[in-house]
């Protein structure tokens, strides 16, 4: 059986158009077969990036579990001030989110085949990482979404995710307060929730 997050590139491809509207902007982005919401733009994404719109978002951003590229690359596109960088495990994916970026004629932004934060540096970090977790991949391999963004932040950096109510966002907002000493909920919306964490510093890090 095919996941959308596991390498699939084997799959009978199906090229189809995502289309939706986010601040007035009209996207129209390549989509196939054996990729997360394949046909349209998920409610928690949606969800995820309108929330993002009313943060101060600056300097890199690394959109974890990037998919065909939705949020990193609407992101990219409305936002020209960042530098955005997309992480992926399953290539179709990763070669839609290539193209997508063409399509939107992006030069701010960097595509990597990843297994989680892989193909990140040991000492690269980034001041937001952004990921709408991929739950059926199963509860530790969330986690590692989570949890593993710290060390890839700058002081102060900010972590967001998006997830149901019903698939555990509030124990994994407990698990990101133990790992940040803070998780705070942003936005609530048809049951996704919005967390933004910040890492701050240990010497002055007090829960929120």
């Amino acid at each position: 059986m095919h996941h959308y997050f596991t390498d699939n590139d084997d799959l009978k491809s199906a090229l189809r158009p995502v289309e939706y509207v986010i601040d007035g902007i009209q996207f129209t982005l390549v989509s196939d077969r054996g990729v997360f919401s394949k046909n349209t733009l998920d409610q928690g994404s949606a969800t995820l990036i309108k929330a993002l719109l009313f943060e101060d978002l600056q300097g890199s951003l690394l959109d974890l579990g990037s998919g065909i590229g939705i949020i990193g690359l609407t992101l990219a596109k409305l936002k020209n001030n960042l530098q955005v960088t997309l992480l992926e495990i399953n290539r179709r994916a990763l070669d839609l989110s290539k193209k997508n970026a063409e399509i939107l004629s992006l030069s701010n932004v960097d595509i990597r085949y990843s297994d989680c934060y892989q193909a990140v540096a040991p000492d690269e970090k980034f001041t937001v990482i952004v990921t709408n977790p991929p739950i059926r991949a199963g509860k530790k391999t969330v986690y590692e979404f989570l949890g593993g963004s710290r060390a890839h932040l700058l002081d102060n950096g900010r972590l967001y995710f998006v997830m149901r109510k019903s698939h555990g966002a509030l124990s994994a907002a407990r698990y990101v307060e133990e790992v940040f000493g803070n998780c705070q909920l942003i936005k609530r919306h048809q049951g996704y929730y919005i967390y933004r964490a910040i890492n701050v510093p240990s010497s002055t890090n007090i829960k929120k």
